[in-house]
């Protein structure tokens, strides 16, 4: 069996891939004796400790050994930071889990002092440019805040190009990458259903919010940002309540303080929760939001996770988002109206079982860990000429 290192987040890091990493690898041992490289921390998962080898990245340390380096790329530098480090040293496969890697990449060279040098190595004089436009409407120095930019200056091109090969979740993310690897170095694999052994508590967040037995929730889950709209969520709940004498309530699943002047006795946010918590949480929504814009490119585990629990989903109709099947999740146009969205949401409150059925058999049919980890080996091995 070849020997393959699997570079990645995992829990207690704050990251959607730490959850998908601790659900692929029990796909993946099918096919690769395992070792986890993790980043000065120890894991939160008894089961995955007790398996698997794992070792600690240190900036001079030498990987030999193995037959596959298996990276997991996204955009947050604390979580990702030392994979850039070691991707110079040590290319291997990468499963791009963001198109943009605009804030890792920045954040990297800003420290080295070479940012402008690395801009215009990887985006140009046009990439130059839009920071330059962005600099004159804010003056702010640090790039990291000036959030508009991660959507045109991606900075991913370094990653990419030394890449042996690039796994992504969409056709939109294959398409937007065409231009800077060549088309046989990329392959699509799906997001992983994470399984839950454990029985959830679908009365969570109405004894956490002292909501009643008879009033529904609407469920947004992740961190609290103008890209999730989570304002007009907020102000969705508040059209639909102003009209309906039965109540709903809107419980952001999150942390973030963007739209904390929403919040009243219908409108909540749970901070961070750890992931018993997390479960429990999406378990207790009647209806789950997912909305997406701007859009870098990303997909999201949290959707999948409430579709293989049954819960009907509202998304918008954008890039990896668009691609999922239409009778198993509601998509709405990126530019809705309170009002419309309230009129969605209606809808789902009053009958969702089709488009709850449809989306729990598309997780299991097509989020498998194990048909994942097979399309990664099949691919790796096409590469390597195994």
């Amino acid at each position: 069996m070849k020997k393959l290192l699997y570079i990645s987040p995992f829990w207690p890091v704050k990251s959607g891939i730490s959850e998908y990493s601790e659900s692929l690898i029990w796909g993946l041992e099918k096919y690769f004796e395992i070792t986890i490289l993790v980043n000065g921390y120890k894991l939160e998962n008894k089961k995955i400790t007790k398996h698997f080898p794992i070792i600690n990245y240190e900036s001079e340390m030498v990987l030999a050994g193995y037959d596959v380096l298996l990276y997991n790329f996204g955009n947050n530098p604390d979580a990702h930071e030392f994979m850039y480090e070691l991707m110079d040293k040590y290319p291997g496969y990468v499963i791009m889990h963001d198109v943009s890697l605009f804030y890792l990449t920045v954040d990297y060279y800003a420290k080295k002092g070479i940012l402008y040098q690395k801009v215009y190595e990887m985006e140009g004089a046009k990439g130059i440019r839009y920071i330059k436009d962005s600099l004159k409407q804010n003056p702010e120095p640090n790039l990291l805040l000036h959030k508009d930019l991660a959507a045109n200056v991606r900075m991913n091109a370094e990653v990419l190009r030394k890449a042996k090969g690039v796994f992504v979740h969409s056709e939109y993310a294959a398409g937007q990458i065409e231009n800077v690897i060549a088309k046989e170095k990329i392959c699509k694999i799906n997001l992983v259903e994470n399984k839950i052994e454990t029985e959830l508590k679908k009365d969570f967040l109405k004894k956490r919010f002292g909501i009643k037995n008879s009033e529904k929730i609407i469920g947004a889950a992740g961190f609290i940002a103008p890209s999730k709209q989570n304002e007009i969520s907020c102000q969705a709940v508040k059209e639909y309540n102003c009209t309906h004498k039965e109540k709903i309530h809107y419980v952001m699943i999150g942390e973030g303080d963007y739209v904390d002047s929403y919040l009243d006795e219908y409108i909540h946010k749970t901070g961070f929760l750890d992931n018993e918590d997390f479960y429990d949480a999406l378990s207790s929504c009647d209806v789950i939001l997912n909305l997406r814009y701007p859009y870098n490119g990303e997909s999201s585990a949290t959707l999948i996770q409430s579709m293989s629990i049954g819960k009907p989903c509202i998304v918008t109709d954008i890039g990896w988002f668009s691609e999922l099947p239409n009778d198993s999740i509601k998509k709405v146009k990126k530019d809705i109206k309170a009002k419309h969205l309230a009129e969605i949401i209606e809808g789902l409150v009053m009958d969702s079982q089709s488009i709850s059925r449809k989306g729990c058999d598309f997780v299991k049919e097509q989020c498998a860990a194990e048909n994942i980890a097979k399309v990664v080996k099949k691919f790796v091995a096409k590469v390597e000429r195994w």
